[in-house]
């Protein structure tokens, strides 16, 4: 089967489109952060627990704190 003048657009299109992957790729390759070494995986971070006995103490101490501030005042 002879290669009409559709075939040969449709080759010629698909080396243009080889050339443009490469060029993008080369593109993709010149943003910040993209450089080996500088992908790095974030680590999601639970919250920090606190017993209840712990936050009682911390709210002890800070009605302390207070009522000093409180008493020098007067």
């Amino acid at each position: 089967m002879p290669a009409t003048g559709i075939d040969a657009a449709i080759r010629e299109l698909q080396r243009e489109q080889e050339k443009i992957q490469g060029v993008i790729s080369a593109l993709k390759s010149l943003r910040p952060g993209s450089g080996p070494g500088k992908r790095t995986r974030r680590v999601k971070r639970t919250g920090r627990k606190l017993s209840q006995a712990g936050r009682r103490r911390i709210s002890i101490a800070a009605k302390k704190r207070w009522a000093a501030i409180k008493a020098a005042k007067k």
